[in-house]
């Protein structure tokens, strides 16, 4: 995607029109524009600022009052003779048609203020026709709209709401007429899609509502620069591409746009089986959930599955039917300590909006390339200054990290206001009660699992701080024993130390929130909002602690205490002073004006955060969280090759073998297909799988089928990750290898795939029969010999890979040792 969010519509990877727009040739007639020939090919626009005329009203009078139907003054048959009628653009500051912001100009200056005072109008309204034939609509497969505004705009088609610019408070009026917008500075631009379904051969009318955000606004502004029809021969026009977060580290979800109305998917590959752009036979595909977008196009959210450790992936989505877009490629990390990086508002648009995208690609950029291995990226909230325009969706979007490294973002109260938030990310986890005030904002509390992390994200917009305690505590109950460390992050910072700090709103949140993370056994609390750099003392509820102790360096909570950590810009997009005032929380504040970013390493036992200056990468701030040491934790002797507990539950047995009993296929079902089979080395007579995390180190009984056989009870190491051995004379073909606790319950399953007899090697341990058991390796590929690969794509996601050479069986032994000794430690919680 391009990075220059002031191209004459929102870029996208395939041109919509062709490169040079013919102007309507058929004269307009009062506030009709007619087209007679143009063909769909032609990409000839409909309404363009120089020849379509408007009619319009700009006296503050309701144009539907006395009607029954509010939408009247939007249909064919409504009377506008009455009205002023004149070309675009319109506009207003001071009441002069000079000083527009934004290098705009007005055409037609418009009566800023109602008759007699200084009071701004509040709305204005406009129409304009077209005149369509049977046979054009027949070849348009949508029409691409380009609008600029200020401050809140509707338009309507044919009496139908197509599109809303920050139009939230419309709803508040009684009638037509009143305030709506953010008050921004220059007027905004955005492009929509215009649906040909809601045209109809002959007169169509368009209708727009233009509307003041207060009655002291400075100026108004409306220009209809272009509205363009696209071929039904033409390509899907793809956009919004965006990597999100999945709900573990085995999962990414996609998200995109699209003005097709066919269903599309997403498509994965293994990087190394790509090939000029082309994807193999055997790429998987994910199926995409979708709606229409608040700009009119559609959204699409897919979620990528089965992924494992230290793979690269190649991803496009689309559909063979309309077109695909580029191909994208990211890595999953190793499994163990890892990193990711945390980021302020972005806020595109708040400043100048092509300035603002600049500074936000040179941050991300410049943070990529000093920690490559990152996994993902955590997003404090306010992506964009406008809920709803897409051009400063554009901007936040520009970076090519936004393909490449999974995000997880926070909605911040600049985000709210529109559902495109929603639309643009897929959050995994997402609550359909907790953090949705409304059902017409964006919004829900989600969670995920990273490594040993849980991650809890509120939406703060949200005032219901009690309903965010209780989604945490229920995530922590189900959730937290999988996890080493709890992290929480939210939008509006309840310790920081500038604009903000003082708010009401702010100062509410700051006195029921924190002790709820003390409650829970929170570990670091991130989040943004003020525009300011503020790392706080440990906190203990709302009380400071350790105050007296040196800020740099390690800290080390004990008991409740928390700690956390507010980001400033990272785009640079807007700035807030620290307040005069001391503030008894704050460990280390600063304010240089200058774009942030915070690199985080998360090991076991410590999680150190480093801030710097995007500029030169010089030092903000730096601070080790420290796990202190667990008195409840017994010495480990390394020597002692005691096998750690396992669950005692004995399932039935076949008395007829002495062995347990197979769940039959029939019963197996797609909730528990969860298993991935990573490698298959049929010259060693073995297979490499990774579970689950939630039955990581569990003793499982190990099935193959057709004909079920039984394989041990081999519990899987740390990471999930276990080696069996196949059974002699298993056939060529497809199996299935199951995991299950009893002879009812199946917990994990999948497929794989063997090209011949499998014929253990003589005397190696469990020819024909049982397992070797888990930690013949760990992550991918363990206990295979590159080149022998054959397991295929699986049915959930989950890609072959080729990994490294079989480990001796010696090594094999030895790893089996430290991943049983290791889950006595890895799995204690920091406190007792």
């Amino acid at each position: 995607m391009t990075t220059t969010p002031t191209a004459a519509r929102r870029p996208r990877h395939r041109a919509r029109v062709a490169a040079a727009l013919l102007l309507v040739t058929a004269t307009a007639v009062g506030a009709t524009s007619t087209v007679t020939s143009a063909r769909a090919d032609d990409a000839v626009p409909l309404l363009t600022t120089e020849s379509t005329a408007w009619s319009y009203l700009e006296t503050g009078v309701d144009p539907s009052a006395g009607s029954d139907d509010p939408l009247s003054w939007t249909a064919d048959d409504f009377d506008d003779s009455q009205w002023k009628n004149a070309q675009g653009s319109f506009g207003a500051k001071g009441g002069k048609a000079t000083g527009m912001g934004g290098g705009y100009a007005v055409d037609t200056l418009l009566q800023q203020y109602l008759q007699g005072g200084t009071v701004d109008v509040p709305t204005y309204f406009f129409r304009s026709s077209l005149d369509l034939t049977a046979d054009q609509l027949a070849g348009w497969k949508s029409l691409t709209a380009d609008v600029v505004y200020d401050d809140a705009l509707v338009v309507y088609v044919n009496g139908t709401k197509v599109v809303g610019y920050e139009d939230s408070r419309v709803a508040e009026h009684d009638g037509n007429v009143g305030y709506a917008g953010d008050g921004g500075g220059d007027p905004d631009r955005s492009t929509f899609t215009i649906d040909p379904a809601l045209l109809h051969a002959g007169e169509n009318t368009v209708s727009v509502a233009l509307y003041q955000d207060r009655s002291t606004s400075s100026d108004i502004y409306f220009d209809f620069l272009s509205l363009t029809p696209v071929s039904a021969s033409a390509e899907a026009s793809i956009s919004d591409v965006f990597l999100n977060i999945g709900a573990d580290e085995s999962q990414r979800a996609v998200s995109w746009y699209s003005d097709s109305t066919s269903a599309e998917e997403a498509q994965l590959a293994l990087t190394k089986d790509v090939t000029g752009g082309a994807f193999p036979a055997r790429a998987s595909s994910f199926s995409s959930t979708s709606g229409v977008a608040t700009d009119g196009q559609n959204w699409h959210h897919a979620t990528l599955t089965g992924l494992v450790p230290s793979t690269s992936y190649s991803y496009r989505v689309g559909s063979d039917a309309d077109g695909w877009s580029e191909t994208y490629t990211f890595e999953t990390q190793a499994t163990g300590d890892y990193g990711f990086l945390f980021i302020g508002d972005a806020q595109i648009g708040a400043g100048e909006t092509t300035r603002d995208t600049a500074g936000w690609v040179t941050t991300m950029d410049t943070a990529a390339t000093a920690f490559p291995d990152t996994s993902f990226v955590l997003s404090a909230g306010d992506q964009v200054n406008t809920a709803s325009n897409e051009l400063q969706y554009d901007g936040f979007l520009a970076p090519s990290q936004t393909k490449s490294l999974p995000f997880a973002t926070n909605i911040g109260n600049h985000d709210v206001a529109s559902k495109a938030y929603e639309q643009h990310f897929a959050m995994p986890n997402v609550s359909e009660t907790a953090g949705r005030p409304d059902a017409n904002r964006a919004g829900g509390d989600y969670w995920f699992l990273y490594q040993d992390t849980l991650y809890i994200s509120f939406n703060s917009n949200d005032r219901d701080d009690a309903g965010h305690a209780d989604f945490a505590r229920k995530v922590i109950a189900e959730h937290g024993d999988e996890a080493r460390w709890t992290i929480v992050t939210f939008h509006h910072s309840v310790y920081s130390v500038a604009s903000h700090a003082t708010d009401g709103d702010i100062v509410t949140r700051r006195a029921e929130l924190p002790p709820v993370m003390s409650e829970l056994d929170v570990d670091l609390v991130l989040m943004g909002h003020d525009h300011v750099y503020v790392r706080s003392y440990l906190m203990s509820g709302t009380t400071p602690v350790h105050t007296d102790e040196p800020v740099d360096g390690t800290v080390t909570p004990e008991g409740d205490e928390v700690l956390y950590v507010t980001a400033n810009s990272s785009s640079g997009s807007k700035y807030y002073d620290i307040q005069s005032q001391d503030f008894d929380f704050s460990a280390v504040q600063n304010q240089e004006y200058t774009p942030n970013f915070t690199n985080v390493k998360v090991t076991a036992d410590s999680i150190a955060m480093t801030t710097y200056r995007t500029a030169d990468m010089t030092v903000v701030d730096e601070v080790t969280l420290s796990r202190p040491a667990d008195p409840t934790e017994p010495p480990v002797d390394p020597t002692d090759p005691t096998t750690p507990p396992v669950d005692p539950t004995t399932p039935p047995v076949d008395p007829g073998t002495g062995e347990p009993t197979a769940v039959p296929l029939s019963e197996l079902t797609e909730a528990t297909h969860t298993l991935v089979v990573t490698a298959v080395d049929e010259a060693e007579g073995t297979l490499t799988a990774t579970v689950p995390r939630r039955l990581a180190g569990a003793a499982l009984d190990w099935f193959v089928h057709s004909e079920p056989v039984y394989l041990g009870d081999d519990p899987s190491d740390d990471d999930g990750v276990l080696t069996l051995r196949l059974p002699e004379g298993l056939g060529a073909g497809t199996h299935t290898l199951v995991g299950q606790t009893d002879a009812t319950v199946a917990e994990t399953w999948g497929t794989f795939e063997l090209t011949a007899v499998s014929d253990p090697l003589p005397g190696t341990p469990g020819a024909g029969g049982a397992g070797t058991g888990a930690g013949a390796g760990s992550g991918a590929g363990a206990g295979t010999s590159a080149g022998r690969l054959t397991a295929p794509a699986q049915a959930n996601g989950a890609l072959a890979f080729t990994g490294s050479d079989a480990l001796p069986l010696v090594a094999g032994a030895l790893l089996v040792l430290l991943a049983g000794l290791a889950l006595v430690v890895r799995a204690r919680r920091r406190r007792a």
